[in-house]
């Protein structure tokens, strides 16, 4: 009997200081074996095929750490789908319960955290993982033609810009017809006052100037050119800001935000236009619960089931899905390219994910070794990079974060400085027309009474 018990203790030694070799050796040479490894399907991180096989971030890391550790393995999903949590009875759920219980020798996308330290063992840190809002994407700014010119230059606009215009017309008009220095210049060089006296030549003479084609009549009168010059100011200042504003509209994003924007959770909890959505149950619930500052988001969030459920809110439109970066860059990165992903600068909320081992797990020292060389190779980089952030839309609008409008847009503000000054200068013009008619009339009677007294004073000396 005593041989016996020699024996078997003799066997274990030689079992543990095996497999404690093993893991120690510098190659990770952990011998010929098929571990089981747990995963649970997740968008860019595992995906099951119609036959029965995954694919994903999940199964190429595992391919390169058994390339480089010599294992061979399977994937195992868990029965009850869960990653894990701690029941009321002190037991675990899904694949944390199964490390437990050791039927499993490895699982897949476990986010650490203090609890489960206590019952398994982590690897290094895979992914850093951090929430993100996934929101509907604003429809583009690229319309049709009349559209686009209502964008850049609204109605109001358009109505200061057409007033200026006849204003101009009809005060040229009235000074064309009345000023004596118009008519009376221009009939004596080319005999055509009547047809320059018309309402039409005076519109035609302002859209000339105004499209900067020039004109076959320039004004005369001291008038006439006090309100050309005003009439030039204003069409240079309007030019110069139409021009930066279409400049402005094909230079920018097309996508402009038809809601409130919002760059961080502050601006979600503040905002009435968005309602947060999250996973009911699930470890982002816990977040914003344990922060004061969250709780206006925490009370107005919408619990959803499935990440499908809150895809469907987020496509109605007027709510942001608050999840794991992975989610929101691969769904913002896939067809029909309808989504975008904000990530919150200003908020703390990084996780860290690794692979999950029963406590005392031979594997966990040469797996931390193997992570470590394909995080400094950029292997690991690469990988999350083929499975969760590139994907079937263009780079800038899929991980654009949010931005205001995509272009300026022109106000009646922006123009009235150079319409008063217009209107102003017309008045005066007016005045200015005013007085060459008094100054007219006076030089012409004045010019009549020296007539008369020539007149007079030769019928005296003919007579004398």
């Amino acid at each position: 009997m005593a041989w016996a018990v020699y024996l078997l203790v003799g066997s274990v030694l030689g079992v543990t200081w095996s497999v404690s070799a093993q893991g120690t050796n510098a190659t990770g040479d952990i011998g010929p074996r098929t571990v089981i490894v747990g995963a649970i399907e997740h968008p860019g991180f595992l995906h099951k095929r119609e036959d029965g096989t995954f694919e994903g971030f999940h199964v190429d890391l595992m391919t390169e750490l058994s390339d480089l550790i010599d294992f061979d393995f399977v994937i195992k999903e868990p029965a009850d789908m869960k990653y894990g949590y701690l029941r009321e009875d002190g037991t675990w759920t899904g694949m944390v319960g199964e490390l437990v219980r050791r039927e499993l020798d490895m699982a897949l996308g476990l986010t650490i955290t203090s609890r489960r330290e206590r019952v398994i063992d982590f690897s290094a840190v895979v992914v850093d993982e951090r929430l993100e809002m996934l929101v509907k994407k604003p429809p583009t700014a690229r319309k049709e033609f009349w559209p686009l010119w209502t964008d850049i230059m609204p109605i109001p606009v358009w109505l200061v810009v057409m007033g200026s215009f006849l204003l101009a017309a009809i005060v040229m008009f009235v000074i064309i017809r009345v000023s004596p220095y118009e008519n009376r210049a221009y009939s004596a060089e080319v005999g055509e006052a009547s047809r320059l006296s018309t309402f039409g030549h005076s519109l035609w003479i302002c859209y000339s100037a105004m499209s900067w084609q020039g004109v076959d009549y320039s004004p005369r009168s001291v008038s006439g050119r006090f309100l050309f010059v005003f009439w030039f100011g204003f069409i240079v200042w309007t030019l110069i800001l139409i021009t930066g504003a279409i400049a402005g509209f094909f230079l920018a994003s097309p996508v402009a935000l038809s809601v409130a924007p919002i760059e961080s959770f502050d601006d979600l909890a503040a905002t009435d236009g968005i309602r947060p959505a999250f996973y009911g149950g699930g470890a982002t619930e816990v977040y914003f619960k344990s922060f004061p500052s969250f709780q206006r988001l925490y009370q107005r969030a919408i619990r959803v089931s499935s990440t499908d459920e809150g895809l469907e809110l987020v496509r109605r439109g007027g709510v942001a899905f608050i999840s794991e970066a992975t989610i929101s860059q691969f769904y913002s990165n896939r067809k029909p390219c309808d989504l975008m992903a904000i990530h919150d600068g200003n908020t703390e909320s990084t996780r860290y994910l690794a692979i999950g081992l029963p406590v005392g797990s031979p594997f966990r020292e040469v797996i931390n070794i193997a992570i470590m060389q394909l995080r400094e190779s950029g292997r690991l980089h690469f990988l999350y990079r083929k499975w969760v952030t590139s994907g079937e839309c263009t780079p800038p609008d899929s991980f654009a974060k949010t931005r205001p409008a995509s272009f300026q847009r022109l106000t009646t503000s922006d123009l009235m400085p150079v319409f008063i000054e217009l209107v102003v200068a017309a008045i005066l013009a007016l005045c200015i027309m005013g007085i060459e008619v008094k100054w007219d009339k006076r030089r012409a009677k004045v010019s009549l009474n020296r007539t008369s007294s020539s007149m007079l004073l030769n019928y005296r000396l003919q007579n004398y």
